[in-house]
């Protein structure tokens, strides 16, 4: 059974207006105008993306549909009888258990798609604590540290938790009873200031963990994401042209920096990590090319250029040393364009990092 929440990368109990934001942050990132002239599997890939997402959103925004979407998916994800003499498994963690279901936000997904083995479900059973490292969270029963952070979140976002569990509190009709046909109604298309909303969200709540933990490397390469994200979303709606979005994208421009210094912060606790590296390369370089500081795009190329060194088949670092690439003064677009398609050519990469790859190729072609 396709898991429709993780699809459109939103918490199992996401309200209305964030599962809106989400789909339509993808079917922007999948729009076919987006990919012309790309490999033809691309472009096949993407059209198959569209129609995930929205069957995804025709359930997931009707709350009837989703009511019963959500059962058949408990039914799925209900463990097995164990065999007979087999000692039966622990039951299921009761809905209302609030201090068994994790709050946090999910982490950032950078614009790209969640990996395969990504857990989107909310509650923290034991097995799960103890995969949490491989499975994208943070909080391990190693780690009893997380649990105080988690509570500060939980608090922080009760009003969306409170109002979700409302919009899902449908009454299924009675078994027989005729119905009347109701009317297709589609939702308003989220403003940017609601959209806005929910990044804050996510790095308000990430402050607040690195508050908590500030040794723990993945708190700051969080709090670095939840940055990233919310200023490269706006930076992707200024083709526009609209007055507003450009004065947003002025205020937010120094968050560029502010999510350097988080991702230096993670840099020192771990200095092996060259995504992260890369992470400061196109912060830095993005910081540099729209406010016209040529400095801060040579700090950012230099970063990208030791990433590479140590990780020349990263597409992440590919990804981040053609920004770079294209921010200094003259650009090196030929040589961004090659890193680009470079990313295209290699086995196993992410689909989503070989899309982002080649709407930059086709953005910087032209």
């Amino acid at each position: 059974m396709a898991d429709y929440y993780e699809l459109l990368q939103v918490h199992p109990k996401a309200d209305a207006e964030a599962i809106r934001a989400a789909y339509e942050r993808l079917r922007e990132r999948y729009a076919p105008e987006r990919l012309e002239g790309a490999a033809d599997e691309l472009v096949e890939l993407a059209r198959r993306r569209r129609d995930e997402i929205e069957r995804a959103y025709s359930v997931l925004s009707d709350p009837q549909r989703r009511a019963e979407y959500d059962r058949q998916l408990h039914e799925t994800l209900r463990p097995a009888p164990p065999a007979a003499g087999a000692k039966a498994a622990a039951p299921p963690p009761p809905a209302d258990d609030d201090e068994l279901i994790d709050f946090r936000p999910l982490p950032p997904a950078r614009r790209q798609e969640r990996p395969p083995d990504f857990n989107p479900q909310p509650y923290l059973s034991a097995q799960s604590r103890r995969d949490a490292p491989r499975r994208g969270r943070t909080a391990t029963q190693a780690q009893p540290v997380w649990l105080l952070p988690s509570l500060i979140v939980a608090a922080a976002t009760f009003s969306i938790v409170l109002g979700t569990l409302i919009s899902t509190m449908v009454v299924a009709p009675a078994a027989n009873a005729p119905t009347a046909p109701t009317a297709t109604i589609v939702p308003p298309t989220p403003t940017l200031r609601e959209v806005l909303t929910q990044f804050d969200g996510q790095v308000i709540a990430a402050q607040q963990v690195v508050a908590q933990v500030p040794d723990n490397p993945n708190a700051w390469i969080n709090l670095g994401n939840a940055l990233f994200d919310s200023v490269v979303y706006v930076r992707e709606q200024l083709a526009t042209g609209d007055a507003e979005t450009q004065r947003i994208y002025q205020e937010r421009l120094p968050r560029w920096l502010e999510a350097v210094d988080a991702y230096r912060k993670a840099l020192e606790l771990q200095p092996g990590n060259d995504v992260v590296r890369a992470d400061i390369a196109a912060s830095l370089c993005y910081y540099g090319l729209d406010t016209g500081n040529p400095q801060r795009a040579q700090e950012g190329l230099a970063e990208a250029e030791q990433a590479l060194r140590a990780a020349p088949q990263d597409a992440r670092v590919l990804l981040s040393h053609g920004i770079c690439l294209i921010a200094v003064d003259p650009p090196q677009t030929e040589r961004a364009l090659q890193q680009w398609r470079l990313v295209l050519s290699i086995p196993g990469v992410n689909p989503g990092l070989q899309l982002q790859a080649q709407i930059l190729i086709n953005e910087h072609s032209q």
